[in-house]
């Protein structure tokens, strides 16, 4: 057991050296530099995923180490450091308390990381919602009526790719799949066995929209075993108003069953509803540019309803979940506003460590002053 004990001490000895935060320090620097560099042509979210969030990427034909891997180093090294090489006295007793709020700080990063999510509740005057839409993710869905009876996230969509539908006859392969489409006229010669609006337009492969919101995806794609009707060629994208939908004969004297085939972004419910009761917007004078809007709400959660008022710079929060007025769609025959929604379980924890550094530096900065003092006397 002693010597079981003995080894863990090396070992943590070792990961506490500085000379890991020497070494870990530029590829830090370095990490930054590129990924900041980068976000001009990528865009903010690939940026972050290829360079910040990534365990190793490559400059040139160099395989470097990614902000992930960098911060985990550093924090076991700070680790190491706090518990094998902290001197636990009273005279340092500021120093340990501040390397403590780094670790919390960090720990709260990784909470962040892992755990957060974002989107936007777009809701229209005298409605109501709870669906968050993801600003970045699609997925590949088929649904009967308003029930998703398949999905698939969409960089898993691939040219060949052929699906079985759970419940239904029909296979769907896909023939062209694109993260960013263009929209041009087909060619006569190709439109046969093409259903409209396929029949007239296609996609093309278009490089991805740094701004990735403004990324339109979309897929060509065949059906096979809906019956001659409905078999055939098709073509649906994000956003598209009336995406394809496939009727399946039931039996005499019933409906025919209708699935629809669409691409969404990915979905995921509140644990409350958001009713709209009214939006306003001021412009700047002499202009159509909106100065401020706010949107006046009404917060339902399980069965009990308050108002709320949510404008620019004054989120709301509620129940781990932040709501920002973030935009609004007024060219309808009535008012729609756009809230981003984030969740973030370590959303304290910057604050928390914060409060934990400022004690620690006071404390340091007491310690020595009262040493001075007692020395002097």
């Amino acid at each position: 057991m002693s010597i079981c004990f003995t080894n863990m001490k090396k070992i943590g000895f070792r990961l506490a050296h500085p000379d890991i935060l020497f070494w870990v320090l530029p590829f830090m620097i370095l990490v930054l530099v590129v990924g900041t560099i980068s976000q001009k042509e990528l865009g903010i979210l690939v940026a972050q995923e290829r360079y910040f969030s990534s365990y190793f990427y490559v400059l040139g034909f160099v395989p470097l180490p990614g902000g992930l891997t960098l911060i985990t180093l550093l924090f076991i090294n700070l680790l190491a450091k706090f518990l094998f090489k902290s001197h636990w006295s009273w005279a340092k007793a500021g120093t340990i308390v501040a390397h403590f709020g780094v670790l919390v700080l960090i720990l709260g990063g990784a909470i962040t990381y892992f755990t957060s999510h974002d989107g936007y509740l777009m809701v229209g005057e005298g409605d109501t919602s709870n669906i968050v839409e993801d600003y970045h993710q699609r997925m590949f869905v088929v649904r009967n009526g308003q029930d998703i009876i398949y999905q698939l996230p969409f960089e898993q969509v691939r040219d060949g790719l052929k699906v079985y539908p759970l419940q239904t006859e029909f296979s769907i392969t896909i023939n062209k799949s694109c993260f960013n489409c263009g929209i041009s006229r087909r060619a006569e010669a190709d439109q046969t066995g093409w259903t409209s609006p396929g029949k007239f337009m296609q996609l093309d492969l278009k490089p991805s929209d740094p701004q990735d919101e403004k990324n339109m995806t979309g897929i060509e794609f065949a059906v096979d075993g809906a019956g001659d009707a409905m078999n055939g060629k098709y073509l649906t994208f994000d956003k598209f108003p009336k995406p394809p939908q496939i009727e399946i004969a039931s039996a005499a004297g019933e409906k025919p069953v209708t699935y629809t085939i669409a691409i969404e972004r990915k979905k995921r419910e509140l644990p409350f509803s958001i009713s709209l009761q009214t939006f306003k917007q001021d412009f700047h004078p002499g202009t159509d540019m909106a100065r401020a809007y706010q949107s006046t709400i009404t917060v339902t959660d399980n069965g009990v309803s308050w108002p709320a008022v949510i404008q620019m710079n004054e989120p709301l929060r509620y129940r781990g979940y932040t709501l920002y007025q973030s935009s609004f769609d007024v060219t309808g025959d009535k008012p729609y506003t756009v809230l981003t929604v984030v969740e973030n379980k370590g959303r304290l924890f910057p604050y928390i460590s914060t409060l934990i550094i400022a004690a620690g530096l006071i404390l340091h900065l007491v310690i020595r002053i009262a040493g001075r003092r007692g020395s002097h006397a």
